[in-house]
C-alpha cells in the first residue's frame, strides 16, 4: 500500500513537472501591459481626461455662431445620407431586414432633427442626457 502511494505521488510530480515546459515559461516572459483592478485608478483618470476634453470641446461649440454650427450640421446630414443609402443598398442585397432598417432610420433621422433645432454639440452628450425628449 505504502509503494502504490508512493508510486503514485512520484508519477503526479512527474507530470507536474513535464507541465512546465520551456515554451510554456518563455510564453510567460511578455512585457505586455494588462488592465487588472489595480489599474482602474488609471482608466478612471484616462475617462476623465476624456470628459474634460470634450466639456471644453463644447464650451468652444456653444461660442460658435448660429451659421458656423450650421456649416457643421450640414455636413453631418450629407453623412447621415450617404449612411442612410448604405442601409437602402443592404437591404436590397437581402444583408439585413428593412424593417429594422427602418427603424434605425426613423431614429437617425430624428435625433438628428432633434440636434440641429435645438443647437446641441454633434458628437458629445453629458452624462444622465440620455434623450431629448
Amino acid at each position: 500500500m505504502y509503494r502504490a502511494k508512493l508510486c503514485g505521488f512520484a508519477i503526479a510530480c512527474m507530470v507536474g513537472y513535464l507541465g512546465v515546459n520551456p515554451v510554456t515559461a518563455v510564453a510567460a516572459e511578455t512585457n505586455t501591459e494588462s488592465v487588472t483592478l489595480s489599474d482602474k485608478g488609471k482608466q478612471d483618470e484616462i475617462k476623465s481626461d476624456f470628459y474634460d476634453k470634450m466639456n471644453k470641446a463644447l464650451e468652444k461649440w456653444n461660442t460658435l455662431s448660429a451659421k458656423q454650427k450650421e456649416e457643421v450640421y450640414v455636413i453631418l446630414e450629407t453623412e447621415m445620407k450617404a449612411e442612410l443609402k448604405l442601409m437602402d443598398k443592404l437591404v436590397s442585397l437581402g444583408v439585413m431586414p428593412k424593417e429594422d432598417v427602418e427603424n434605425y432610420k426613423t431614429n437617425l433621422v430624428e435625433k438628428f432633427t432633434q440636434m440641429r433645432e435645438s443647437g446641441d454639440f454633434p458628437f458629445f452628450r453629458q452624462k444622465g442626457h440620455k434623450s431629448r425628449k
